[in-house]
């Protein structure tokens, strides 16, 4: 599997407001086909153009190693869009290259970094999965905790998530933990974000709590805060077309 070319960033054809998608650990541009769908779909006359831009992050083991990726395919200037790890990732992007992002959504994620001890413990589970065979992407206690629960059962969903973290397999996962593990904080840095910012997280997301979405956006100046009913830790994929509302007022602001 190949990190971030610009054979496979998704440039859509014609006019549009370039939209970089960063998904989260385990997960690829499916993460976001099917609110990319639903945008097209919207009955809104305001709703700008959207020119998708998907960039995966397979091969680099930093989120700094990620965001000089993303900026060597991404276009010159673009709106920014970061779900959980694809959040971390957003905001390297933001410390090396500011001026070339004009609105930032951050959906899932957090802006701390891991506790020494919570570190610890990823960069142990890499070597526990790496020593097991077959690997396991995604398991029933990952999709109970992810996952709200009218969304637990949906055979479709789970099949998707499955098979992308099958598709990324051990390497990826390897990769992405310590990226994950080792990720800068960027909680000072919140009041220095100048562009329009949104912050969007599931009300039922196990994983990352709502309180800490809240949190980091009362930090950013102007952001604005929005929980999203009956979705978990995957707002993209449990509410698709909520979250395409979402974009689309947000990319007029």
């Amino acid at each position: 599997m190949s990190s971030t070319s610009k054979k496979d960033t998704g440039h859509a054809d014609g006019d549009g407001v370039p939209v970089v998608f960063l998904s989260g650990m385990l997960a690829d541009q499916r993460m976001w086909h099917p609110a990319v769908a639903a945008y097209d779909e919207l009955d809104d006359p305001t709703k700008p153009a959207l020119k998708p831009v998907f960039c995966e992050l397979f091969d680099q083991d930093t989120v700094a190693d990620m965001a000089r990726a993303v900026l060597e395919t991404a276009p010159d200037r673009f709106a920014l869009v970061g779900m959980s790890m694809g959040g971390y990732a957003a905001f390297e992007i933001l410390r090396q290259a500011p001026e070339r992002v004009s609105h930032l959504m951050l959906v899932n994620t957090r802006a701390t970094a891991d506790s020494e001890a919570v570190r610890r413990r990823r960069l142990l589970l890499s070597r526990i999965v790496a020593a097991k065979e077959p690997f396991v992407a995604v398991n029933d206690g990952m999709l109970d905790e992810m996952l709200h629960p009218d969304n637990r059962n949906d055979a479709g969903l789970v099949s998707l998530l499955t098979a992308m973290g099958d598709a990324c397999g051990v390497g990826v996962f390897d990769r992405q933990n310590h990226a994950v593990a080792t990720r800068p904080d960027s909680m000072t840095e919140l009041g220095n974000i100048a562009v329009p910012c949104s912050v969007v997280v599931g009300t039922h997301d196990r994983i990352i709590s709502p309180e800490s979405h809240r949190e980091m956006a009362d930090a950013i100046p102007g952001a604005t805060y929005q929980e999203v009913p009956c979705a978990g830790h995957y707002v993209p994929l449990e509410q698709p077309v909520e979250f395409a509302r979402s974009l689309a007022a947000f990319l007029v602001r």
